[in-house]
């Protein structure tokens, strides 16, 4: 009978009564659900074929709480508490605490080889025959045996693995489509830059973040094109921007044909902002408006402070922020960039963070991962943003005219208005101008998408020069890269329609994140999927390598199965990508294996109990001992009749 077997019909003796009020299954009795969400709660790596036993103390019998026995150890979470994990082999001895009530209030000591101790309060669990069956399970554990070649070598394929994090892909997806379409809404906006009177969008957006960032309450209202309307209002007021050559000019512009001031409120004239270069010329020319009567209700020259609006960029600032390449111009985008990798860092950090939670890791754990994972992606919407602004304004856009006409001309006018007005705040549009529109927006998707993959993809790009990834590895993660964006993206824009239909508003924003979530993960793993069959990861490559080393060490230090586990475990926490590009990177990939296992097998052997040497005396006995065996044995057969050769 083998130490698994053993084990289990010792656990089989006592499993009846330690519990107070749930049900204990033994493994064959044991769902398969219970235990993949016991896998994923609190027992990661857990091989089913190890198990022994389920405590399931859940009130529902869902398999996220309790304790599963295993042949080498206990891997338990209690409510409230970290997932944990109970080696036999780390155990020096248990004691039972009596506290002079029911066997559940007792309490269960571990001391552990190491010095501390580990001690059981649950009362679901009725601690003495908990505590016999860990005596006996020592006393076992404590019995020498002779561990085979295989078991050593099945230990290490049965738990060492890697495989580079994409359980994050839905909540990148998320980050990154919150980031496009902030992106790709300010392309949509700024496409107004390119044409004639670019630069007073341009100063019109311009001044607005402005505004926003020194903590004003702004907006651009211009866009519903109403006539004679503001163009943006700002804690409350109402503003037309006018940024000309001349400060008579912007003046000029505010009044038609009769002479007549176009930009009234309730009667009032709205503030006209104009290029702080020409304020002054700006103030004078209305004084002279003022004087010549052609302000309505006001008489005052004076009062021309108080309807001109300095702005805060200059005429020739305002011109270099709607051109490409210029400082103006990337400070005005780098800016915008910080506010959408701020929405997007937040985001994905959130859906991160809960999904490690829900997954059973600890707290500091997922903070961990929720932060890089946040970075990675507000990093990336903030170089995205810059990049694609720039290749905007450069002229893409306007190449890209052609194409999305074309494919907006297929969806037809339905379609356009559909998609379009998930997006638009205000009134809905229609027929032409909803189609017009949705060209525009495909347009920014289209540069948004790709910069995105790039720039995700920069490290990669420069690891297979640096020769730390094969060129099958950067196809693989380019594939994937561009899969998960694209899914992403699609997801935002269909679940966002989606969102609209149902509660505009808040529906579009909920509608586009569930849907860039769900269709960028799964996007993501079904590209992963197929080219796992036709191309083999780096990592995949380096890790086997690593085995075939430890099998090779495990033999020359006859490992026992135990010591090859531990060592696998803190192997396990040291494999990362990093480690294993360099891995792949090395001119002696079998001696970087070699290297990185010699130490953990060292540090594990040291904890060996020394063998004293063995006496002549000793030896002799031991040798009379199995000679007198063998030859009662020998003697036995004789006497049933068998022939003894001589």
């Amino acid at each position: 009978m083998g130490q698994y077997e053993e084990k289990l019909k010792l656990l089989e003796k006592y499993y009846t009564g330690i519990p107070t009020v749930y049900g204990f299954e033994m493994k064959e009795n044991i769902s398969a659900k219970k235990m993949e969400n016991a896998i994923k709660k609190f027992a990661p790596g857990l091989d089913r074929d190890s198990v022994l036993g389920f405590y399931d103390t859940t009130v529902i019998g869902s398999g996220k709480n309790g304790y599963i026995f295993t042949d080498t150890m206990v891997y338990y979470l209690e409510i409230l508490d970290t997932p944990r994990k109970l080696r036999y082999e780390d155990i020096e001895d248990v004691e039972l605490i009596d506290m002079g009530k029911k066997d559940g209030d007792n309490k269960l000591r571990f001391r552990m080889r190491d010095g501390s101790e580990v001690i059981w309060t649950n009362c679901g669990l009725n601690k003495t025959p908990l505590y016999h069956f860990f005596k006996e399970l020592l006393e076992y554990e404590n019995t020498p045996s002779v561990e085979t070649e295989k078991q050593v070598c099945q230990a290490a394929h049965g738990q060492l693995s890697y495989e580079e994090s994409r359980k994050y892909e839905g909540a990148m997806a998320g980050g990154i489509a919150v980031a496009a379409r902030g992106q790709v809404n300010k392309s949509y906006e700024e496409e107004k830059f390119h044409g004639r009177q670019g630069h007073g969008f341009a100063a019109e957006r311009a001044n607005t973040l402005y505004d926003r960032m020194t903590g004003h309450d702004a907006k651009i209202v211009g866009d519903d094109n109403i006539k004679n309307g503001a163009d943006r209002i700002v804690d409350g007021v109402a503003i037309q921007s006018k940024y000309c050559r001349s400060g008579s000019a912007c003046v000029n512009e505010c009044f038609d044909k009769e002479g007549n001031f176009r930009y009234l409120v309730d009667g009032k004239p709205m503030q006209i902002e104009v290029p702080s270069d020409k304020y002054d010329a700006a103030v004078k020319a209305m004084e002279e408006k003022i004087r010549e009567g052609k302000m309505p209700g006001i008489t005052d020259p004076e009062e021309a402070k108080n309807i001109i609006r300095k702005g805060h960029f200059t005429y020739e600032q305002a011109k270099n922020i709607a051109k490409a390449g210029t400082v103006e111009s990337l400070t005005y985008d780098a800016v915008n960039g910080a506010v959408i990798a701020t929405s997007a860092f937040g985001v994905t950090a959130v859906i991160t963070l809960a999904v490690n939670l829900w997954n059973g890791e600890d707290f500091n754990t997922s903070i961990k991962a929720a932060t890089y994972s946040g970075l990675k992606v507000g990093g990336t919407a903030f170089v995205t943003t810059i990049i694609a602004s720039q290749l905007s304004k450069a002229g893409l856009n306007s190449a890209l005219v052609g194409s999305s006409e074309a494919i907006v001309a297929f969806m037809g006018p339905k379609a356009s208005a559909v998609l379009i007005n998930a997006f638009r705040s205000g009134s809905k549009i229609y027929g032409a101008a909803a189609m017009k529109s949705a060209a525009k927006l495909l347009r920014g998707n289209v540069i948004t998408a790709g910069v995105t993959v790039v720039v995700l993809s920069s490290f990669d790009i420069a690891n297979i020069f640096r020769g730390r990834i094969s060129g099958k590895q950067l196809f693989k993660n380019l594939a994937n890269t561009a899969s998960t964006v694209a899914g992403g993206t699609g997801g935002w824009l269909g679940g966002a329609a989606i969102g609209s239909a149902i509660f505009p508003g808040v529906g579009t924003i909920v509608g586009g994140l569930v849907g860039s979530i769900a269709a960028g993960a799964a996007a993501g793993k079904a590209t992963g999927a197929v080219l796992n069959n036709f191309i083999e990861d780096d990592a995949d490559e380096m890790v086997r390598i690593i085995q075939t080393e430890f099998e090779k060490l495990a033999q020359d230090y006859l490992l026992s199965q135990r010591e090859a586990e531990k060592i696998v475990e803190e192997l396990s926490k040291k494999l990362d990508g990093k480690m294993l590009k360099d891995m792949f990177a090395s001119s002696h990939r079998k001696k970087f294996a070699y290297n990185l296992l010699e130490p953990l097998i060292e540090k594990e052997i040291k904890k060996r109990k020394r063998i004293r040497a063995v006496s002549d005396k000793q030896m002799a006995k031991g040798l009379k001992e199995v000679l007198e065996e063998i030859s009662d044995s020998m003697n036995r057969d004789s006497a049933g009749g068998s022939t003894v050769p001589v």
